[in-house]
């Protein structure tokens, strides 16, 4: 092989690695089921609060099926949201997800939490007004059976464009009433807050959970009745 020869096929060996290379930075974590995608691949200005991935959620340890920090839905469901987050965006808002779809070996972890009396780390942040933790699944607060097994339901609040939150007027997973819908004891501004956020959903097919602000579920899901446990990675 002559010099010119050599120098083609460097040149052409550099350019396939570089598409290599890029390729591998833009493929998704893990080959998802029929029906499901990542939802900043569908909203790119999305911003990822994925508190079962870390520490910062009321057990205080990473969840069971949270292997990396992605927001999870089924297509349609995603679909809808960006329709939410571009009405959103036209008004200078910007969407905060907090969890998606979420692995039933992470339902079961919070439910043997729930069981552990003496572990009561997070209790000041995040469910105050319960001594005892299993009142949580007695009262819905964690389901035995969650509609995020499904994919179709999302954890979020609003920012401004630069990424800073609305206030709510508590934070996210905050057990307790002053987190249901047309609280008592919360400001008008917060209430307000809150309600650009159900307008803007139940506009685009999805319903909100009267004790969580944060909590939607699209209405159409299309898989009503089956829950998946594939990791979030």
């Amino acid at each position: 092989m002559n010099t010119r020869a050599k120098g083609m096929m460097m040149t052409l060996i550099m350019m396939i690695s570089l598409l290599t290379a890029a390729q591998a930075e833009t493929a998704p974590a893990q080959e998802l089921p029929d029906g499901f995608c990542y939802v900043h691949e569908v909203i790119p200005d999305v911003i990822l609060d994925i508190r079962y991935a870390g520490t910062h959620n009321f057990v205080g340890d990473v969840i069971d099926g949270y292997e990396a920090p992605y927001a999870v839905m089924t297509e349609k469901a995603a679909d809808a949201l960006k329709e939410a987050a571009d009405e959103l965006r036209a008004m200078g808002y910007r969407l905060k997800i907090f969890d998606a779809y979420r692995p039933q070996s992470a339902v079961r972890h919070f439910v043997r939490w729930s069981q552990d009396a003496d572990d009561m780390r997070m209790q000041a942040e995040f469910y105050p007004e319960y001594a005892r933790k299993s009142l949580l699944v007695d009262q819905g607060y964690i389901a035995r059976n969650s509609s995020h097994c499904r994919g179709s339901a999302v954890d979020l609040t609003i920012t401004d464009l630069d990424g800073n939150e609305l206030d709510m007027g508590t934070g996210f997973d905050y057990f307790g009433k002053l987190a249901w819908h047309g609280a008592k004891g919360i400001t008008p501004l917060q209430e307000a807050n809150r309600l650009i956020l159900k307008n803007a959903m139940e506009h685009h097919g999805f319903r909100c959970f009267e004790h969580e602000w944060w909590h939607y579920k699209l209405i159409k899901e299309p898989f009503p009745k089956k829950g998946f446990n594939f990791p979030v990675k």
